[in-house]
């Protein structure tokens, strides 16, 4: 008995003398891979960069960068296309995707690559990179005909289940069914209504009760292809069977993809209904001195000023 309490005592002083190794998200704050990978290279190569406070610009925060100081780095985007073709310097880090496929309409992402040319891409990183690496964002769920490449106009909501079973099938057909999908529905902001207004769509608005109906078809079909469909942030979506509540940087599931330790308490900077473990975000706001302006040009963009 002793000497099983020795052994589990030294396997408790190993673990916790484990260092804890930092998660670097790039970004929630403008589309990095897509518009800014020159500068993702550099700040990379160098170890290290200066981020200004997204509350307080004119202070600013160092974030260590060293291969040996990161745990992994998330990468949020709608274009993959530089990290496939040029991973540079990401070949030295644990990388994990947050990749948005939304397959809308020009109306609502102009400069979005069309859904083909984002199959392809994803195809491409897989050549490299494991299912489990990658959470698809079918984010955030717009009703309307506008928006929509076919619309369903009789029946608005139709045409974005018809959209989502094709990624489904689509993402089952490259062998993903490790992934994670996650989704929302459009939270309607001051600054996004009047935007919204200004580019005359027309959005089919759905209450709770709708929300859920609709959110549990999403389930069912992500379900019959053997998908696991997780919420974003909605404690009315966190209630529907089959969907879970999802954590797009989740400390644990990179833990457990890469080994090492990382500090899994939630993230304070989101939104409270957030389930995001922490990282530090090395991106910049567009309005911010030294910006970083994203072009995709979607309508729906949460960010103040489109960027």
């Amino acid at each position: 008995m002793a000497e099983q309490l020795s052994l589990l005592d030294n396997s408790v002083e190993k673990v916790s003398s484990v260092k804890l190794k930092t998660i670097i998200s790039a970004s929630r704050r403008t589309d990095v891979p897509a518009f800014h990978y020159d500068w993702l290279q550099e700040v990379l190569a160098a170890g290290r960069v200066q981020v200004p406070n997204p509350r307080f610009p004119d202070k600013r925060y160092e974030v260590e960068l060293t291969p040996e100081g990161v745990h992994s780095i998330v990468l949020w985007s709608k274009n993959f296309s530089r990290v496939l073709n040029a991973p540079g310097h990401l070949t030295e880090y644990n990388l994990y995707f947050q990749y948005t496929i939304n397959n809308y309409s020009g109306l609502l992402e102009p400069n979005v690559p069309g859904y083909t040319q984002t199959l392809k891409i994803l195809e491409g990183l897989l050549g490299r990179y494991l299912p489990e690496q990658f959470n698809i964002r079918f984010d955030p769920v717009i009703i309307s005909t506008k928006g929509e490449i076919s619309p369903t106009p009789h029946m608005p909501e139709k045409a974005r289940l018809i959209a989502f079973e094709r990624l489904c099938r689509d993402l089952c057909s490259l062998g993903m069914q490790r992934c994670r999908i996650t989704t929302s529905y459009l939270a309607m902001y001051s600054h996004l209504k009047n935007r919204i207004k200004q580019c005359g769509l027309d959005i089919r608005h759905l209450d709770n009760d709708m929300q859920m109906d609709f959110f549990t078809r999403l389930a069912e079909i992500s379900g019959n292809y053997g998908l696991k469909l997780y919420s974003c942030a909605s404690p009315v979506l966190e209630k529907i069977e089959g969907m879970d509540r999802g954590q797009c940087i989740d400390g644990e599931l990179l833990e457990r993809l890469f080994g090492g330790r990382v500090k899994k308490a939630k993230d304070s900077g989101q939104r409270e209904a957030c389930g995001c473990s922490a990282s530090r975000d090395i991106g910049i706001y567009s309005k911010t001195a030294g910006g970083m302006k994203c072009f995709h040009g979607c309508k729906y963009c949460y960010v103040m000023d489109g960027s």
